[in-house]
């Protein structure tokens, strides 16, 4: 029996997020998240028997592998759904892997705790210039659990999960600490680092080409793209696309009937949310490029250097785009924070509320991340209509965008500054973005562009 440690939140000069606790073991106990509370009590919490039994480590050690493991999982399911991926830093990371370390040498009395001081310790050291922050912490009294029971674990609590996949942040720290009172975990999330203290992805090491292993019924190797898929359960039938399944109405675009492999509703939910980032699909004879689970339409594959095959996709999949239910594998328009690179004159530009906003700085959105190649026509086309109309010229209403430490809200194409989340009544999701969209106003400022700036 396990029992979720109390929460906490804190207020940035224009965030509001809250930390969570948990301690991992065969069940676990939640209590929903809070606004505004205090920090953590050092709350007694029932010893945890592990799943299996295994022996303790002699001594406290840091599991730098069992981090990294838990980085790419969160990454990947931060991909899988078309939010962006994290990058590790440096000093938040040291701040995840000390306090691991705190609560391993029994300086909480061996009791899952917050870190109290870790706002103001991620400012010291490399993230003074955070305005929004978050802590998981977790315990297992096995050190013999994985990375994937531990982030199992995260992603089945509401408000672990929320600070995981959550849009505000771009950057991660991950300390793990094993010893002889169990395992325990840091996870340091935060919008903004200062430079230098982003760690690079380590370079690829070659391997050699393994012998392909049997496929086994539900993994994602068994669904190439291009291949059909019927769900059991009610006969939908899909083809896959960038990993996932996108919704087919009718066999006419494919030149009549095709064998569709019969697979189970969970063996579905087990695929990408969305089709992977610079995926290539075609219907109706136009060619597009997934973009934070949206399609943009390209005109040409010379600024791409190559031509490419093209997945070919049912046009109703589409026109119903995040509509609901078999059509939520494809969004309407590109995930906030989502970022474009004009192969034209070589400029990024980052999504908020389906606009492709100029960006003149990595500093400001939170460091270097991956970005989708585009045709430059589908930055001068967008807003006309029909294949254009993924991409929008001013962000959607109630779009929050953030520069330095100030946040404002889009309405009717102007951004207006916001002192408090209560003047919008509570936390909202917020996009990163530097201020170039804010000096250059109207169409002549870009692609994506803001009306007017108040305040």
């Amino acid at each position: 029996m396990a029992q979720l440690g109390r929460n906490r939140s804190h207020r940035g000069r224009a965030a509001l997020t809250a930390a969570v606790s948990l301690l991992v073991g065969a069940a676990c106990v939640l209590l929903p998240l809070t606004a505004d509370a205090a920090p953590p009590a050092q709350t007694a919490a029932a010893a945890v028997e592990a799943a299996r039994p295994a022996a303790a480590l002699a001594a406290d050690t840091r599991l730098a592998t069992f981090d990294q493991q838990m980085i790419t999982l969160i990454n990947q399911a931060r991909r899988d759904r078309g939010i962006a991926p994290l990058t590790e830093a440096v000093g938040l990371t040291r701040v995840s892997a000390w306090w691991s370390g705190q609560l391993s040498a029994g300086k909480t009395g061996y009791q899952l705790a917050h870190n109290p001081d870790a706002w103001t310790m991620v400012a010291a050291d490399g993230a003074a210039n955070r305005t929004s922050w978050g802590e998981n912490v977790a315990w297992s009294s096995s050190t013999a659990s994985t990375a994937q029971e531990i982030f199992t674990a995260y992603m089945n609590s509401p408000g672990h999960r929320a600070n995981i996949l959550s849009t505000a942040y771009r950057f991660v720290g991950m300390g793990t600490v094993g010893g002889g009172h169990g395992l325990w975990n840091t996870t340091e999330f935060t919008d903004q680092v200062q430079p230098g203290q982003a760690v690079a992805p380590p370079a690829p090491k070659p391997t050699p080409k393994p012998t392909p292993a049997p496929t086994q019924p539900g993994t994602r190797s068994r669904f190439p793209d291009g291949s059909f898929i019927r769900d059991t359960s009610n006969g939908f039938v899909y083809r896959i696309a960038g990993g996932a399944p996108v919704f087919i109405t009718t066999w006419v675009p494919f030149g009549g009937p095709k064998s569709a492999a019969a697979v189970s509703p969970a063996e579905i939910a087990a695929t990408r949310t969305y089709p992977a980032d610079g995926t290539f699909v075609r219907w109706a004879g136009n060619v597009y490029v997934m973009a934070g689970g949206a399609p943009v339409h390209i005109t040409s594959w010379a600024p791409y250097g190559r031509v490419s095959q093209p997945i070919d996709l049912d046009p109703a999949a589409a026109d119903r785009a995040g509509s609901g239910g078999q059509y939520n594998h494809l969004r309407s328009y590109p995930a906030d924070g989502t970022l474009l690179l004009d192969l034209g004159v070589k400029v990024i530009y980052e999504v908020a509320g389906g606009a492709p906003l100029r960006q003149s700085s990595w500093a400001a959105i939170g460091g270097v991340r991956p970005w989708v190649d585009l045709d430059p026509a589908a930055l001068t086309g967008l807003g006309r209509g029909g294949i254009w109309n993924h991409l929008r010229h001013v962000p959607a209403d109630n779009t929050y965008l953030r520069v330095g430490r100030k946040t404002y809200q889009v309405r009717g194409g102007t951004a207006r500054f916001i002192a408090t989340w209560a003047e919008v009544g509570g936390p909202k999701p917020v996009t990163l973005v530097d201020d170039t969209a804010f000096r250059h106003l109207g169409p002549s400022g870009g692609p994506g562009y803001l009306l007017a700036v108040i305040g």
